[in-house]
């Protein structure tokens, strides 16, 4: 019985979160009521207040959860031992980075859109790059050894982060998650100007 209960409820908050997307890409947060989202799912508002207090409460929890899933995937420790780039762990959590962002594709799409979220951008961002922090310090043990300001280089993950996952979301023909992690792989170890085919002289 409480498998059965269990993917009700599941069915439906995706029927909810489904209907709340429509709506944003439509016509924008603000704009959307309760009545119309719960229209769309095919429920009542009182089953919605079930759920959620609000659709300030509903953005919250669907983002927390989306993008609770995309950080759990990000393991910079994983790709590294004795300060060396594994390239094959690399290219794993490269996949498993774009196996998750096709999953809630049409998420990351609307919040992205034109009628997206405020603001959605840059609190990614920073999620990111407080993971990349995190795990850094685990890894470099002597800050010295920094070429860059870790600061610059945090700011730098996390915006190319982001701005990569906007390029794969606006593809017509979208390069499946194990080309992204051999061509990421290779712009990640080589830097753009090795990847663009220049050589680098001292």
């Amino acid at each position: 019985m409480a498998k059965k209960t269990d993917l009700r409820v599941k069915r439906t908050r995706k029927l909810i979160n489904d209907a709340f997307l429509k709506f944003i890409e439509e016509k924008g947060f603000e704009a959307m009521t309760i009545q119309e989202i719960a229209d769309e799912a095919l429920i009542n508002r009182a089953t919605f207040y079930l759920h959620y207090d609000d659709k300030y409460d509903l953005l919250e929890k669907m983002s927390a959860d989306v993008i609770q899933e995309l950080i759990s995937v990000i393991n910079p420790p994983f790709h590294q031992a004795d300060q060396e780039v594994i390239i094959q762990r690399l290219k794993g959590s490269v996949t498993n980075v774009y196996q998750c962002v096709q999953k809630h594709q049409m998420f990351y799409q609307v919040m992205f859109g034109k009628n997206g979220i405020n603001g959605f951008r840059n609190n990614l961002e920073e999620v990111i790059r407080e993971k990349f922090d995190r795990h850094i310090k685990e890894v470099v043990k002597d800050s010295t050894q920094f070429q860059i300001p870790k600061d610059l280089l945090l700011h730098f993950i996390s915006a190319a982060f982001v701005a990569v996952i906007q390029w794969w979301l606006n593809q017509e023909e979208k390069p499946t998650p194990e080309e992204m992690a051999n061509q990421l792989s290779k712009l990640i170890t080589q830097g753009p100007i090795q990847t663009a085919g220049f050589k680098i002289e001292g």
